[in-house]
C-alpha cells in the first residue's frame, strides 16, 4: 500500500519518527484521512460558520461541510492528475483539503479578526510580534494540540508531506514595516518552529508542494461555487439579474451588473489592486455560459434540480483544463506545478466578490459580525486574565510553554460558535447557568 513515487522521508510521521506502519490495508496517506477524520478538531468545524452561521434557516455551508467539499473535489482534481501525470496521490490532497481549515475560529473570519487584534494589542506592550492566524493554527492543532493514540507524543502524527501540503504560508509573521504581506498572512506560529522545521526538511525556499496547490484551487472554486449557491437560494444574490438566460438581458440586468462592478472596482482601489471594468465584463459573460439562471429561486423541485445543474457545470468549467508542469523526475511534492489558465482565476476571483458585495459587506451581517467580534474578544481577555478558567488541557499546554495568551488563544479558537455565546453569557453575568453545568463540553 505504499504510494507511488513518495520517500520514506515523505512518509515519515511527526513525533514518532517513523514511517506508518504498512499493514497492507491502508497507505500512509490514508491514515493521515482517517486520523484528521477522527479528531475533535474536525467535528467541531460542523458548529463554525463558513459565512453565515447554519443555525439560520439550515440552509448554508458550515465549516465542517465546506471542508467536506473541498476535499471532495481536491480527490478528484488529483485522481484526474494522477492518471494523466502519475502524481499527486489523491489520497493526498484529500487529507490535506480536510485539514485546512481546522484552524478557524468561531464566527469565521470575524473570529480570526478580533482574536488578532486583541492578541495584538496585549502583545504589543511586551514587543512579541506573533499573533492568531487561522492557518498557523492548523499547522498547531496537527503537530501540538490534536491527539491521537500515541501517549507522551503530541499531534496527531501526520506524514511530513501530509503536513507540508496542509501548511498554506510556509513562513512566520514578518514585522508590519518591513513585509506588510507576511504581517497579514502568515502560517507558521514561532512556538511551532521547531514542528515546521521537521515538516520542511531543512527546505530553506517558500515553495509550497504541487499537494497544496491542488487543494488551494479546490478551497478557492468550493468557496465561490457552493456560497455563490447558498446565497442565490435564499435570495440575497440576484444571479437571475446578474446572469440571465442567452436573449433575456434587459435594463435590470444592466443596472445589477454595474452597481457589482462598482463595488468591486472600489474595493479593488482601496486595497491598491487594479481593476479592468472591460476584462471583467468578459469574465462575467463566461461566467453566465455556466452559471444563467431564469428567475429567482422558489423552492420548487425544478429550481433545485437546475441549481445543481448549474452549479456541477460550474465547477466543471473551473476544474476542466487544469494541467501539471513537471518539473521533477515525479509529479508529485516539489516536482510539479499546478498550472490553472489565468481566465479561470480572475472569474473564480470575480465570483467570490459576489459572496462579498451582497452578503458579507451587507449591514445585516456587518452589525452580526460586530458582536461576533466583542464576543470573542471579551473571552480572549477574560481567560487570559484567570487562567483558573481554562480547561484541563489548556492549562496543561500552559505549563508546557508558559504562554498565558497563547493557551487562552488555543482554548477560544477551539469553541464552537455555539459554545463561545453561551461560556460569554455565563462569564458577562448574564445567563449564569448552573453549578452543575460542564462548562467545557
Amino acid at each position: 500500500m505504499r504510494p507511488a513515487h513518495y520517500s520514506d522521508e515523505d512518509l515519515e510521521q511527526h513525533s514518532l519518527c517513523r514511517r506508518v506502519a504498512d499493514d497492507g490495508q491502508r497507505s500512509g496517506f490514508e491514515h493521515d484521512v482517517d486520523r484528521i477524520l477522527y479528531s475533535t478538531q474536525w467535528r467541531a468545524l460542523a458548529g463554525k460558520s463558513q459565512v453565515v452561521a447554519s443555525a439560520e434557516l439550515g440552509a448554508y455551508h458550515t465549516r465542517l461541510t465546506h471542508s467536506m467539499k473541498v476535499a471532495q473535489l481536491g480527490r478528484r482534481m488529483a485522481e484526474r492528475l494522477e492518471r494523466r501525470y502519475g502524481g499527486p496521490n489523491p489520497a493526498l490532497v484529500e487529507a490535506a483539503c480536510m485539514a485546512h481549515d481546522i484552524g478557524h475560529p468561531p464566527f469565521g473570519h470575524a473570529g480570526e479578526t478580533a482574536l488578532r487584534a486583541t492578541m495584538d494589542e496585549l502583545h504589543f506592550a511586551a514587543g512579541v510580534l506573533d499573533s492568531f492566524e487561522g492557518n498557523a493554527q492548523t499547522l498547531h492543532i496537527l503537530t501540538f494540540l490534536a491527539a491521537h493514540k500515541h501517549g507522551g507524543h503530541r499531534g496527531l502524527h501526520l506524514t511530513r508531506a501530509c503536513l507540508d501540503a496542509a501548511t498554506k504560508y510556509p513562513w512566520e509573521r514578518a514585522p508590519r514595516d518591513t513585509d506588510r504581506a507576511r504581517h497579514a498572512k502568515w502560517g507558521v506560529y514561532a512556538v511551532d518552529r521547531q514542528a515546521f522545521a521537521w515538516v520542511r526538511a531543512g527546505r530553506a525556499d517558500e515553495a509550497v508542494p504541487v499537494e497544496e496547490q491542488v487543494m488551494d484551487w479546490a478551497d478557492d472554486v468550493t468557496y465561490a461555487c457552493h456560497d455563490v449557491e447558498d446565497f442565490y437560494r435564499t435570495g440575497l444574490i440576484p444571479l437571475a439579474a446578474l446572469f440571465p438566460p442567452p436573449g433575456a438581458a434587459g435594463g435590470d440586468t444592466e443596472r445589477e451588473t454595474q452597481r457589482f462592478l462598482d463595488y468591486v472596482e472600489a474595493k479593488r482601489r482601496r486595497t491598491g489592486a487594479g481593476f479592468d471594468r472591460d476584462e471583467a465584463l468578459h469574465l462575467l459573460a463566461d461566467i453566465a455560459k455556466a452559471l444563467s439562471i431564469a428567475g429567482p429561486y422558489s423552492g420548487r423541485h425544478a429550481d433545485d434540480v437546475a441549481v445543481n445543474a448549474r452549479t456541477a457545470k460550474l465547477i466543471d468549467h473551473f476544474t476542466r483544463d487544469i494541467e501539471l508542469e513537471v518539473t521533477g523526475t515525479a509529479a508529485i511534492r516539489y516536482g510539479a506545478r499546478l498550472v490553472v489558465p489565468a481566465e479561470r482565476r480572475a472569474a473564480c476571483e470575480l465570483l467570490k466578490e459576489l459572496v462579498w458585495c451582497y452578503v458579507i459587506d451587507r449591514p445585516a451581517l456587518a452589525t452580526q459580525q460586530h458582536g461576533k467580534r466583542r464576543i470573542v474578544s471579551e473571552l480572549l481577555r477574560w481567560t487570559h486574565d484567570s487562567p483558573r478558567l481554562l480547561p484541563a488541557d489548556r492549562a496543561e499546554e500552559l505549563e508546557l510553554h508558559g504562554d498565558a495568551l497563547r493557551a487562552a488563544a488555543d482554548h477560544i479558537a477551539s469553541l464552537t460558535e455555539d459554545q463561545a455565546i453561551a461560556l460569554h453569557r455565563r462569564l458577562s453575568g448574564t445567563a449564569l447557568g448552573s453549578v452543575s453545568d460542564n462548562v467545557w463540553l
